[in-house]
């Protein structure tokens, strides 16, 4: 594992919790943990959807 920040090289902090570890930057906020982006894409609504919703009194 480096021991350096590949962002601002700082030294790197590790965490550890049940076998599992983490590493972070304290210096720039740098955090080495895989992250998963696969799913499924989400339906974003819009500003004039939400406006619409909300005079409706919510999700019904």
């Amino acid at each position: 594992m480096p021991t350096e920040c590949p962002r601002c090289g700082s030294t790197l902090t590790t965490f550890a919790l049940g076998g599992t570890e983490a590493i972070a930057c304290d210096d720039c906020g740098f955090a080495g943990v895989e992250a998963d982006h696969s799913g499924e894409p989400r339906n974003v609504e819009s500003w004039e959807e939400a406006l619409e919703r909300f005079g409706r009194g919510g999700d019904r």
